[in-house]
C-alpha cells in the first residue's frame, strides 16, 4: 500500500494511491483521476483512462494563449480521466470539475489496512452555494478504488437543483477494436448530438431498446452496440435506465487482447441512469479536431452514471441538507483467455463480480454493497 503527494505541471499537484493491483493518480484540479492502471498479462502497466492530446498543462484555460481554441472552457482544458460533475455541467458557475479541490488529509486506515484521501471544494456563488467533501479509498485486497462524495446545500432558504454525474473516459491502448461493453440497465435510448457539436450519429435517436446488442441504426436496421467496431467516424450518447430491482448498477468493458476488465459500479439509489458515450473518431469540432470541421483526433469510450441528460435538473437538495454519492472503479487482468470470448452468466455478489463461461470463470473481488465505504464515510462526514 502506498499514498503520497505528487507535483505534476505548473501549479498543479496530485495524490498517488496504490496497492498490489492498481495505481490511481487524482489531480487536485477538478479532482480528476488521471490514471487508473493495472498490469496486463503481457507485462505492461496500462492506464485505462484517456489523456486527450489537447489536455492543458498550465494553471488554467484563461491564462493559456490558445484559450479560444478550447472555447474558453476549463472543463475541456482538463478533459479526460474519471471525474464527478456537480451540480450540473456548466462553464457559467463553479462546478466540481472546473475548479481546484483542497486536500485536507491523507494516510493509512488501521482497521482495513487501506489508504485514504480526504478533499473538499466549496462554491460561494450566491445562486449556487454548496460544499463537496470527498473520500477516496483503496483496500489492500481489491483491484478497485472507492469514492464517497457528500454534497451539502449551504443556502439557508433555496433548494439546489442539480444533475450530478460520474464518468470515466477510456482510450487506447486499453480501448481498441474487439472490446466488449456490458451493463445491467433495463432499457436504453440514444440522443441526438448537441447543437454546438459537429458530429455524426450512428444510432437512431429517441428509440427505446432493451439490449445493447440490438441498437437501432440511424440508417436503418440494427447493430451490436456492445461490440467496439473499427472506427466508424460516429459519436453517440446513450442513456440506460437503472434496474430498480437490483441494488448495484454497473458498466464494464473487457479487452480480450490485453485480457483486462474495467468496471464502474455504484448503488442504484445514487444514480437513476447509466451513461455510455461512444466517440469513435466522430467529433469534428475543436479541440476534438484541430479545427472545426477537421479530422477527429480522439477515439474514446466513456462509461458512467447520471441523473439525466445535459440541461436537466432532476435531483433537488433542500436548504441546509446533504446527499451522499457512492461510486467505484475496478480494473484488473484475467488469466484465462477463454473469458475474452464472452461469458454466459454474470452475478453481482456481496464480495465481488462473478462471470462464468462453461468451465471457465472470472471473479473480481469488490465491496459491491459499499459497506466499508458507508461505514468510513459516516465517520468522516459525520452522517
Amino acid at each position: 500500500m502506498d499514498i503520497r503527494r505528487l507535483p505534476l505541471w505548473e501549479g498543479r499537484n496530485a495524490t498517488y494511491m496504490a496497492n498490489d493491483y492498481i495505481t490511481a493518480v487524482i489531480e487536485d484540479q477538478g479532482s480528476v483521476m488521471l490514471e487508473l492502471s493495472s498490469q496486463s498479462v503481457g507485462g505492461a502497466r496500462i492506464n485505462a483512462l484517456s489523456m486527450p492530446y489537447f489536455r492543458g498543462f498550465s494553471s488554467g484555460v484563461l491564462s493559456d494563449e490558445n484559450a479560444s481554441w478550447y472555447q474558453n472552457k476549463q472543463t475541456l482544458y482538463q478533459a479526460g480521466g474519471s471525474y464527478f460533475t456537480f451540480p450540473y455541467p456548466s462553464e457559467d458557475i463553479i462546478t466540481s470539475n472546473n475548479t481546484y479541490w483542497t486536500v485536507r488529509k491523507y494516510g493509512t486506515e488501521e482497521e482495513y489496512g487501506g489508504v485514504w484521501l480526504l478533499s473538499e471544494m466549496k462554491s460561494r456563488m450566491e445562486s449556487c452555494h454548496y460544499r463537496l467533501e470527498r473520500l477516496d479509498f483503496l483496500l489492500p485486497s481489491h483491484p478497485a478504488i472507492y469514492s464517497a462524495i457528500k454534497a451539502t446545500n449551504l443556502s439557508p432558504d433555496q433548494a439546489l437543483e442539480t444533475s450530478p454525474s460520474f464518468n470515466s473516459m477510456l482510450s487506447s491502448p486499453f480501448l481498441e477494436t474487439g472490446c466488449v461493453i456490458d451493463c445491467n440497465a433495463r432499457s436504453f435510448s440514444a440522443y441526438q448530438k448537441a447543437r454546438r457539436e459537429l458530429a455524426r450519429n450512428r444510432y437512431m435517436a429517441s428509440r427505446i431498446f432493451d439490449d445493447l446488442k440490438h441498437a437501432p441504426l440511424a440508417s436503418g436496421g440494427i447493430c451490436d452496440a456492445s461490440y467496439l467496431p473499427p472506427p466508424t467516424g460516429t459519436y453517440d450518447y446513450i442513456i440506460g435506465k437503472t434496474n430498480e430491482s437490483q441494488d448495484v448498477s454497473y458498466l464494464l468493458m473487457m479487452n480480450p487482447r490485453t485480457q483486462q476488465m474495467f468496471i464502474n459500479f455504484a448503488p442504484s439509489s445514487c444514480f437513476p441512469n447509466v451513461a455510455i458515450t461512444q466517440n469513435y473518431l466522430g467529433r469534428f469540432d475543436s479541440p476534438w479536431a484541430l479545427w472545426d470541421g477537421g479530422v477527429s483526433q480522439v477515439y474514446s469510450l466513456s462509461l458512467g452514471f447520471n441523473w439525466g441528460p445535459k440541461g436537466t435538473r432532476n435531483l433537488t437538495i433542500p436548504p441546509q441538507s446533504s446527499f451522499v454519492f457512492y461510486f467505484a472503479s475496478a480494473y484488473c487482468p484475467y488469466d484465462n483467455p477463454r473469458m475474452g470470448l464472452g461469458y454466459s452468466t454474470k452475478e453481482v455478489q456481496d464480495d465481488g463480480f462473478f462471470f462464468k463461461r462453461t468451465k471457465s470463470s472470472l471473479f473480481v473481488p469488490c465491496d459491491t454493497r459499499f459497506r466499508i465505504m458507508k461505514k468510513l464515510s459516516s465517520i468522516v462526514f459525520g452522517t
